[in-house]
């Protein structure tokens, strides 16, 4: 942390003392027990539903009733104590937090520690012109503190006070000085970058990849059915079996492949109604070195994010965005993944999406984003091919052709060695992973490219990198290459099998930038 940011204060007439949440902070605390109580699984759910079914006959409605009664008690009970120990104020350079039932929690959030502020509207708030103020800090895995049902005119003189932190203006040596920096006139800051209509968030539903996310909660919810339940459920299933044994292979085939565009139809619509519910008049501006973002239907999110605070650009367009010609944007911050080599990892940090945009629009947020950047002149350079023969031959050819050896052994037959034949089926998948690989730097910036079928790209500014490494296998060293670390703020960017020269090189320039350009990278 600079000095400069460490003198971030918020002005005297925004210092408070000790005060409480608006009374109607009840109603966010009894949403987020029943929210919370949902996310711990369908398992719960089902006790109610055990009660429901199994409880004796003509008692059944009155233990439903009893239980139904002592669980609303419970859940207004614990949401008022909730309110009634949540206290906070604001001094100088922090955020001061007192909460917790039966176990207290004590919380000291420094300005110079938050990413960014979300102010959120749900519909209960809006007569009473109250918001819900997230704070969004550096490092934390998850939103870290809410301030449910504050005035909304403080939140935004709050907000304002501490985004506006020195780390915006101030210039160290070695950096250069603001005017060599271009920066948009005061009119075409205050244009907004793009205002999405539903038409485009029906877009982005059918081609983001929200539609598996469908599908593993819909998986999730059949596996945790009760056995009874589920027999009965395969009792219902197995009805369609005389149908199969006296109607014609065609037929049969046909049926199943229209129950399976069935269940895609649904997990579309799904990610479409979801789309919509949450990005509801998408609104992205650009003033003041921040971005300003406005969207959802229910519950309206106005996030400010200073640009300073970006780690990184990721553009991903999976195959279906590829087919509607947009792409999707999330501007990375700090603590926003845990490791780029593993695409499946789970991310928990608030992301800040701009979802479904052309290339045009693109180009309009990445000169906010980085005015001396022209993304036209990126250009890719492929990995070596040695990278292609590693994929084929050490993860999928070699494990194969062991399984097959080993089952065709223990049976008594070749046929299991067909097995062999899978990783040359799916060598023209492989291929097109290999054709994806790409990097790209001008010394200013660093950019990497990988995928399968789509594509994502992540671009940041040297001065973020945090430490960088240069890796050599046996291999590698037999062929002059080497892979290249890159650690951001809390991600880990490989450049795989990219030649040796290449990759010192890189390293020495990264390093030299490091400790010359005192640039803040928060």
């Amino acid at each position: 942390m600079t000095d400069a940011q460490a003198e971030t204060t918020v002005p005297d007439r925004l210092v408070s003392e000790w005060q409480r949440l608006s009374p109607v902070s009840i109603i966010y605390f009894v949403l987020k027990f029943i929210i919370g109580f949902a996310k711990q699984g369908f398992q719960n759910i089902a006790i109610f539903g055990g009660i429901f079914f199994f409880s004796g006959g003509d008692n059944r409605l009155m233990v439903v009733a009893l239980v139904a009664l002592g669980a609303l008690v419970f859940l207004i009970v614990a949401s008022v104590l909730s309110y009634l120990n949540f206290r906070f104020r604001v001094n100088k350079n922090a955020f001061l937090i007192h909460k917790g039932v039966l176990q207290k929690k004590r919380l000291t959030l420094s300005f110079d520690r938050i990413q960014n502020i979300a102010l959120k509207e749900p519909l209960y708030f809006r007569p009473f012109g109250l918001v819900n103020m997230a704070l969004e800090s550096a490092g934390s895995a998850t939103e870290e503190v809410s301030l449910a049902g504050i005035d909304r005119r403080l939140a935004e003189d709050l907000r304002g006070s501490v985004l506006s932190t020195p780390c915006d203006t101030v210039v160290h040596p070695g950096t250069p000085a603001p005017e060599a920096v271009a920066t948009p006139t005061p009119d075409d800051s205050t244009a907004p970058l793009l205002h999405h209509p539903v038409a485009e968030l029906v877009r982005y539903g059918l081609s983001n990849n929200n539609v598996w996310v469908f599908a593993g909660l819909a998986a999730g919810a059949i596996s945790q059915i009760d056995e009874k339940l589920g027999d009965q459920l395969r009792g219902w299933l197995s009805v369609p079996e005389s149908f199969i044994s006296s109607h014609s292979t065609a037929l049969v085939a046909a049926l199943f492949a229209g129950i399976v565009l069935f269940i895609l139809a649904l997990l579309l619509l799904g990610s479409v109604i979801g789309a919509i519910v949450i990005y509801y008049d998408y609104r992205l501006s650009f003033s003041d070195n921040r971005f300003h973002r406005l969207k959802g239907l229910f519950e309206r999110s106005e996030t400010s994010l200073p640009s300073g605070k970006v780690q990184a650009l990721k553009i991903s367009q999976p195959w279906p965005a590829r087919l509607l010609a947009r792409s999707h944007i999330t501007l990375l911050q700090v603590g926003f993944s845990t490791a780029y080599d593993q695409p499946g990892g789970a991310t928990r940090q608030a992301k800040f999406i701009v979802p479904s945009m052309t290339d045009d629009q693109i180009d309009r947020l990445a000169e906010k984003l980085y005015p001396d950047l022209n993304r036209k002149q990126v250009n890719f350079t492929a990995v070596d091919r040695l990278y292609l023969k590693r994929l084929f031959w050490l993860t999928f050819m070699t494990p194969a052709a062991l399984v097959a050896a080993l089952l065709a052994g223990l049976a008594g037959t070749p046929w299991f060695l067909l097995l062999t034949l899978v990783p040359v089926a799916l060598y023209p998948l492989m291929r097109l992973r290999y054709n994806r690989h790409g990097y790209w730097s001008d010394g200013r910036y660093i950019a990497v490219r990988h995928g399968l079928l789509g594509h994502t790209i992540v671009i940041f500014p040297v001065h973020k990198a945090q430490a960088v490494s240069v890796k050599r296998s046996p291999g590698q060293r037999r062929k002059g290459l080497a892979t290249l670390v890159v650690k951001l703020a809390g991600q880990t960017i490989k450049l795989p099998y990219i030649p040796h020269r290449a990759a010192t090189g890189l390293r020495d320039h990264i390093l030299r930038v490091l400790a010359t350009d005192h640039t803040p990278w928060m």
